[in-house]
């Protein structure tokens, strides 16, 4: 039976379906841009508003296919924010294009159902349903820009790419259910708070060492994998991160990623109660997460190394990042449970905000450049930047050159950023397990991406561009005043947690 406490529960799931509903109600009534943007922005808000309480709410069973806890309330708090900026910044994309893009706001709300789905999953029939929504709006998205020159290639790539990843799981879910008889995530609160409860567990239904399961559970993470773009399933990251518009990229960047890092963790936190119950052999897994997690940093770090496009760029550098945050998965017992997940949040939430920071300097630059009578240099498209086209846009605009630092030097870790403190959460997971390999990975992938940080940091003060632009007013770059404060909220929030990171600690160490 359903509760009123279940329904408070699911609400911010609740509200975006009815949001849903309504959208295509007011497409029916009438074809606005500006109205649909609108209504987009008022359905997210009342959903983060919904989420407000659920930091405080005991966690709650809603039947066998959702758990809500305060980690799934944290990462909706993400993707909700996330999806604000996605839906202010597409305003001013879209309006340079030539169609009336209702549907894109329409697709961007499955987004966001898709991914508020699998963060509160607790089972693999829940957690198949929000992969499915997730992965098909966003093909959708990546072709959506039909005259852009890679959108067809871009979203058929993206199309095949999720199927695999979707067969791939589905196979993988099917062995596991074959061994276990079951479609639930073994994720008792017990286990969250330290306590195993094994006795709960489905010990009859489980060989000791199914190779079965062992292969299942191998093909589940294969599929998160491809979402991840783990190495070696990242081919895909810098094609599509290129081809698709700079703000379904930002989805990808963001959205995508946090909703399928926080259904791995709660798989995969679950699956440790298996191992200590004896009845899997963990340490493989281990072995190859740690393998994976290396190839990431250091591959992921040295092919952007080579990248003149930016938006590449940041595809092989979320490659390494996600390579960062599989540390926390290596936690041997259920005692480090508890930090592993409070450092996971903490490392999302600064890549998050760098993420959004870093795009947001891209549509902005991009959407003013193409609209004046200055052109991008080196660009094939509008929104397709090279590090050159930045080359003294501090001389240009002080704002949007001070948040591509501060986002820059948090994506690389440098002390006073929030990336910096996130790192710091992870090597400290690290050393509690002993795991000296993925330190060192950490460290040599850390550096390698100081050198292309750094090259777009030294981009910005380059000394012709400042020299010209000292010369020729009409270089300026004058932004509304709108785009002109989000820039600075952005900058503010990144400084301030930069500095004063406690403020997220301490919230996160409650939940």
């Amino acid at each position: 039976m359903i509760t009123n406490i279940m329904i408070h529960a699911i609400l911010p799931e609740l509200i975006i379906s009815f949001g849903l509903v309504l959208s295509m109600l007011l497409i029916a009534w009438q074809r606005s841009q500006r109205m649909i943007q609108f209504l987009t922005l008022f359905i997210l808000i009342c959903a983060l508003v919904a989420n407000i309480p659920l930091f405080d709410m005991d966690v709650t069973q809603v039947t066998s296919l959702i758990k809500v806890d305060t980690y799934s309330a944290f990462t909706f708090m993400l993707i909700g924010l996330s999806g604000v900026v996605v839906t202010l910044l597409s305003g001013q994309y879209l309006r340079t294009k030539t169609e009336v893009h209702d549907e894109y706001y329409l697709l961007l709300q499955l987004v966001i159902l898709g991914a508020s789905i699998l963060v509160v999953s607790d089972h693999f029939a829940s957690l198949f349903l929000g992969f499915e929504l997730l992965s098909i709006a966003l093909v959708g998205l990546v072709g959506y820009i039909r005259e852009d020159k890679y959108s067809v290639e871009t979203g058929f790539k993206y199309l095949i790419l999720s199927a695999s990843a979707s067969s791939f799981m589905l196979l993988g879910i099917a062995f596991i259910y074959s061994q276990t008889g079951d479609l639930s995530f073994v994720y008792h609160t017990g286990i969250v708070s330290g306590e195993l409860l094994s006795a709960d567990l489905p010990t009859g239904n489980v060989p000791q060492q199914s190779v079965v399961l062992l292969v299942g559970s191998l093909l589940f993470f294969i599929g998160i994998a491809f979402k991840l773009s783990l190495v070696p399933f990242h081919f895909w990251t810098p094609d599509v991160y290129q081809g698709s518009s700079t703000p379904v990229t930002m989805i990808l960047a963001t959205i995508s990623k946090v909703a399928m890092f926080t259904v791995l963790m709660k798989y995969w936190f679950s699956w440790l109660s298996y191992s200590e119950a004896g009845l899997l052999d963990h340490d493989n897994f281990i072995k190859l997460l740690s393998v994976v997690a290396m190839l990431s940093m250091v591959f992921g770090n040295s092919l952007a190394l080579m990248q003149t496009n930016i938006k590449r760029l940041l595809g092989y550098s979320s490659v390494a990042h996600m390579g960062y945050l599989l540390i926390v998965l290596m936690v041997t017992s259920s005692q480090s449970i508890n930090f592993a997940w409070q450092s996971a949040l903490f490392y999302l939430a600064a890549y998050v905000l760098a993420s959004l920071s870093i795009f947001t300097v891209l549509i902005v630059y991009s959407s003013q450049r193409s609209s004046g009578s200055d052109k991008l240099t080196s660009s094939s498209t509008d929104d397709d930047i090279c590090i050159a086209d930045l080359n003294g846009l501090f001389w240009r605009n002080k704002t949007l050159a001070c948040l591509v630092i501060l986002s820059v030097l948090s994506l690389a870790g440098i002390p006073l950023t929030m990336g910096f403190i996130g790192k710091f959460y992870l090597l400290t997971v690290a050393t509690q397990s002993e795991l000296w390999w993925l330190i060192g990975a950490l460290i040599i992938g850390s550096g390698i991406g100081l050198f292309y940080y750094l090259r777009i940091i030294f981009a910005l003060f380059t000394t012709e561009a400042a020299e010209s632009s000292v010369n020729e007013k009409n270089k300026k770059l004058e932004l509304r005043l709108t785009s002109h404060l989000f820039i600075i909220v952005l900058a503010v929030v990144g400084l301030f947690f930069g500095i004063f990171p406690d403020m997220i600690t301490r919230f996160i160490g409650t939940l």
